[in-house]
């Protein structure tokens, strides 16, 4: 009698959870009613169901899919996919809501991460093969592109790996916390203000690199931790709390500093891009796409997209939206 104790209280820990995050949802939901919509939805790209990387650059679209290891190339003049390019081969991934792999496009290629084998897939355009693995730190997790340097966010350092595009060899690998902050789960990382952004979700911050020292420039504490993506211009890095905390923080990169956050109810926002004079978040268990005015960083729009909306980017005049149900989304936006 005694054994049935603590697997009935789980259970019913459990249910109450997934109650107060239906309703929480529920109510998400039933406030967009009071907001105008953000965009509409003028394609939908079928995938292989499950999480991926997704990318803009080089004059495609640019999912992963881990399920199949492979990386399609969507025409965003046919809204359809044109190639499907086999990546590394890595194991079923554990995660079916932020995935494994993630992609960035620029600088004469695309760049796809291996967390299981260490390593950054690079595959050219003008081909649609890959053309080099490159070896980097351990479990390397988010990567973006800047002018003549690919950077990755290993999250078993944690670390930063700086790859030359010009030789396909890492040049610079940069502590961005000290070892009892490993080993994330997941670390993303973007680019803006000049730096390098990293988020250290077991660490509680936000970890700025200077390209030009290869060294950490500053760490903002924040009032949790950073579990989703981040987006960045001149003006503010945001940074997406997902699951961890439900939250979009802002941080000044002239002071350094936390300074706010997005006004309007969130769930489980994990997405962020900068675009059409708006910050987009990708609020996973509302299952919509939230439209904030990056000067005040108040909810001006929703559009709810239903799906499992993870990641968005900005490109050839659209929002799009890699689905993990097996979609990507274009979002044609509202004025």
């Amino acid at each position: 009698m005694h054994g049935l104790k603590r697997p009935l209280l789980m259970a019913g820990c459990f249910a109450f959870a997934v109650i107060v995050i239906a309703l929480s949802a529920t109510s998400v939901l039933a406030g967009s009613d009071r907001l105008p919509r953000g965009g509409s939805v003028v394609a939908s790209i079928r995938l292989p169901r499950g999480p991926g990387g997704l990318a803009i650059g080089a004059g495609a679209v640019w999912a992963m899919s881990d399920r199949v290891s492979s990386l399609f190339r969507i025409d965003p003049e046919q809204n359809s996919v044109i190639a499907r390019i086999a990546v590394r081969p890595n194991k079923p991934c554990p995660s079916f809501t932020e995935g494994c792999t993630e992609a960035a496009a620029g600088d004469g290629g695309v760049w796809v991460s291996n967390p299981y084998d260490n390593s950054v897939s690079r595959i050219d355009p003008q081909t649609n093969s890959v053309v080099a693995t490159i070896p980097v730190g351990r479990q390397p997790d988010g990567i973006v592109v800047s002018p003549g340097a690919v950077w990755v966010a290993n999250s078993g350092g944690p670390s930063v790996s700086r790859i030359d595009p010009a030789t396909n060899q890492v040049i610079a690998t940069i502590p961005v916390a000290p070892a009892r902050a490993c080993c994330s789960e997941y670390m993303q990382l973007t680019v803006g203000a000049g730096s390098i952004w990293v988020a250290v979700p077991n660490l509680g911050s936000v970890v700025r690199v200077d390209p030009r020292t290869n060294a950490v420039a500053a760490t903002i504490h924040l009032s949790g931790e950073p579990d989703g993506f981040l987006a960045a211009d001149a003006r503010a890095v945001w940074v997406a709390g997902a699951h961890a905390a439900t939250v979009v923080w802002r941080i000044d990169p002239r002071a350094n500093r936390s300074s706010g956050a997005v006004k309007g109810a969130l769930v489980a926002p994990i997405g962020l891009a900068l675009g059409f004079r708006s910050l987009w978040v990708a609020d996973l268990d509302a299952k919509t796409i939230d439209r904030v005015n990056p000067n005040t960083g108040r909810m001006i729009a929703r559009l709810p997209v239903g799906g499992y909306p993870v990641r968005i980017t900005v490109g050839f005049g659209s929002v799009w939206v890699r689905d993990d149900t097996g979609r990507v989304l274009r979002i044609k936006p509202r004025g």
